[in-house]
């Protein structure tokens, strides 16, 4: 590493240099939680006062996952809870977990789920419909 990169991952001078890392990480996560439509990593280093680089690492750290893939995990999710749960259209899916692009969220859910989140609703209902009638 650097001295440069190594620079970019020490807390920034607001906070003299002492940042409690659990509090920052913590904030990642409610960031994830609490606002994952728009949900940005720079919020929290912004906040904090120190470098993007220096919260992303701090985040992988702590978990083992970068912000992006916590927060895919997080859309993801929640997305498959309103196709089991909801009588939103696909469309309207996507655009309420955040994401612009369609042909993206498709290939992230089927990466994730192993089916299209056409598949994937159509086998729920066909679960529920068979346990209904037991």
């Amino acid at each position: 590493m650097t001295e440069l990169q190594a620079k970019d991952l020490r807390p920034g001078p607001g906070r003299s240099g002492t940042v409690d890392k659990e509090a920052l990480v913590q904030a990642a996560l409610d960031e994830i939680a609490h606002n994952y439509r728009e949900a940005n990593l720079s919020n929290v280093a912004h906040s904090y006062q120190v470098s993007l680089a220096y919260v992303s690492e701090c985040v992988r750290a702590q978990t083992g996952k970068t912000y992006k893939e916590l927060l895919q995990k997080h859309r993801l999710e929640t997305a498959a809870r309103l196709l089991r749960r909801s009588d939103m259209t696909i469309q309207q899916i996507i655009s309420q977990v955040g994401y612009e692009n369609t042909s993206y969220f498709y290939r992230l859910f089927r990466t994730h789920y192993g089916q299209s989140p056409r598949e994937y609703r159509m086998s729920r209902l066909t679960r529920s419909t068979f346990a209904d009638r037991r």
